[in-house]
Protein backbone atom coordinates (compact mmCIF):
# COMPACT_ATOMS: atom_id res chain seq x y z
CA UNK A 1 0.00 0.00 0.00
CA UNK A 2 1.16 3.87 -1.18
CA UNK A 3 2.33 5.93 2.11
CA UNK A 4 -0.21 8.31 0.75
CA UNK A 5 -3.08 5.77 0.30
CA UNK A 6 -2.16 4.64 3.78
CA UNK A 7 -2.63 8.07 4.66
CA UNK A 8 -5.72 8.75 3.38
CA UNK A 9 -7.21 5.77 5.20
CA UNK A 10 -5.83 6.39 8.48
CA UNK A 11 -7.55 9.55 8.26
CA UNK A 12 -10.99 8.65 7.03
CA UNK A 13 -10.32 5.74 9.85
CA UNK A 14 -9.69 8.44 12.35
CA UNK A 15 -12.44 10.79 11.51
CA UNK A 16 -14.81 7.67 11.48
CA UNK A 17 -14.18 6.34 14.37
CA UNK A 18 -14.58 10.28 16.22
CA UNK A 19 -17.86 10.46 14.54
CA UNK A 20 -19.24 7.51 15.91
CA UNK A 21 -17.54 8.50 19.45
CA UNK A 22 -19.28 12.16 19.20
CA UNK A 23 -22.62 10.07 17.90
CA UNK A 24 -22.18 7.68 21.35
CA UNK A 25 -21.19 10.94 23.81
CA UNK A 26 -24.49 12.55 22.67
CA UNK A 27 -26.53 9.15 23.24
CA UNK A 28 -24.76 9.18 26.74
CA UNK A 29 -25.58 12.77 27.64
CA UNK A 30 -29.33 12.54 26.21
CA UNK A 31 -29.52 9.09 28.80
CA UNK A 32 -28.04 11.10 31.71
CA UNK A 33 -30.86 13.54 31.69
CA UNK A 34 -33.55 10.59 32.86
CA UNK A 35 -31.30 8.74 35.54
CA UNK A 36 -29.90 10.05 38.72
CA UNK A 37 -27.23 8.40 38.69
CA UNK A 38 -24.29 10.60 37.51
CA UNK A 39 -21.58 7.96 36.15
CA UNK A 40 -22.76 8.34 32.62
CA UNK A 41 -21.85 12.25 32.68
CA UNK A 42 -18.27 11.33 34.26
CA UNK A 43 -18.02 8.88 31.13
CA UNK A 44 -18.83 11.57 28.56
CA UNK A 45 -16.42 13.31 30.56
CA UNK A 46 -13.67 11.01 30.20
CA UNK A 47 -14.48 9.98 26.93
CA UNK A 48 -14.57 13.74 25.64
CA UNK A 49 -11.17 14.20 27.12
CA UNK A 50 -9.26 11.10 25.43
CA UNK A 51 -10.68 12.51 21.98
CA UNK A 52 -9.79 16.26 22.81
CA UNK A 53 -6.38 14.76 23.53
CA UNK A 54 -6.03 12.62 20.78
CA UNK A 55 -7.13 15.24 18.25
CA UNK A 56 -4.73 17.90 19.86
CA UNK A 57 -1.35 15.30 19.19
CA UNK A 58 -0.06 13.16 16.38
CA UNK A 59 -2.96 12.04 14.89
CA UNK A 60 -4.89 15.77 14.86
CA UNK A 61 -1.99 16.92 13.63
CA UNK A 62 -1.32 14.87 11.06
CA UNK A 63 -5.27 15.54 9.48
CA UNK A 64 -4.33 19.25 10.15
CA UNK A 65 -1.25 18.57 7.27
CA UNK A 66 -3.38 16.53 5.33
CA UNK A 67 -6.49 19.09 5.10
CA UNK A 68 -3.73 21.84 4.82
CA UNK A 69 -2.07 19.82 1.73
CA UNK A 70 1.41 20.81 3.46
CA UNK A 71 3.79 17.76 3.70
CA UNK A 72 6.97 16.30 4.21
CA UNK A 73 7.16 15.18 0.53
CA UNK A 74 6.88 18.65 -0.87
CA UNK A 75 10.59 19.12 -1.24
CA UNK A 76 10.94 15.26 -2.89
CA UNK A 77 8.37 16.01 -5.17
CA UNK A 78 9.55 19.50 -6.64
CA UNK A 79 13.12 18.34 -6.94
CA UNK A 80 11.39 15.41 -9.09
CA UNK A 81 10.04 18.04 -11.03
CA UNK A 82 12.88 20.02 -11.44
CA UNK A 83 14.69 17.06 -12.70
CA UNK A 84 12.11 16.24 -15.35
CA UNK A 85 11.95 20.35 -16.32
CA UNK A 86 15.52 19.13 -16.94
CA UNK A 87 14.96 16.51 -19.15
CA UNK A 88 12.45 18.12 -21.22
CA UNK A 89 15.15 20.34 -21.94
CA UNK A 90 17.67 18.16 -22.99
CA UNK A 91 14.91 16.09 -25.38
CA UNK A 92 14.12 20.24 -26.75
CA UNK A 93 18.09 20.16 -27.42
CA UNK A 94 18.30 16.82 -29.09
CA UNK A 95 15.18 17.26 -31.52
CA UNK A 96 17.20 20.20 -32.94
CA UNK A 97 20.27 18.40 -33.14
CA UNK A 98 18.48 15.89 -34.84
CA UNK A 99 16.57 18.53 -36.98
CA UNK A 100 19.53 19.73 -38.11
CA UNK A 101 20.89 16.51 -39.46
CA UNK A 102 17.81 15.85 -41.08
CA UNK A 103 18.39 19.13 -43.21
CA UNK A 104 22.22 18.44 -43.57
CA UNK A 105 21.37 14.69 -44.95
CA UNK A 106 18.71 16.24 -46.98
CA UNK A 107 21.69 18.38 -48.46
CA UNK A 108 23.56 15.72 -48.94
CA UNK A 109 20.81 13.60 -50.69
CA UNK A 110 20.70 16.57 -53.09
CA UNK A 111 23.84 16.76 -53.93
CA UNK A 112 24.11 13.56 -54.67
CA UNK A 113 21.45 13.01 -57.00
CA UNK A 114 22.18 16.00 -59.03
CA UNK A 115 25.95 14.60 -59.50
CA UNK A 116 26.72 13.49 -63.05
CA UNK A 117 27.80 10.18 -63.83
CA UNK A 118 30.94 9.03 -62.86
CA UNK A 119 31.91 7.92 -66.43
CA UNK A 120 31.24 11.52 -67.14
CA UNK A 121 33.42 12.95 -65.36
CA UNK A 122 36.45 10.14 -65.79
CA UNK A 123 36.21 11.10 -69.47
CA UNK A 124 35.65 14.84 -70.21
CA UNK A 125 35.87 14.40 -73.88
CA UNK A 126 32.22 12.75 -74.16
Amino acid sequence: MSGQGSKFWGVVLTLGLTGGALTFLVAMMEESRAIDNPTPVFAVLVAGAIFFTLLRGPIGKTIAKMLEGSGGHDDQLLSRVEQLEDRLAELGMDQVHVAELEERLDFAERLLSQRESPGALRNPEA
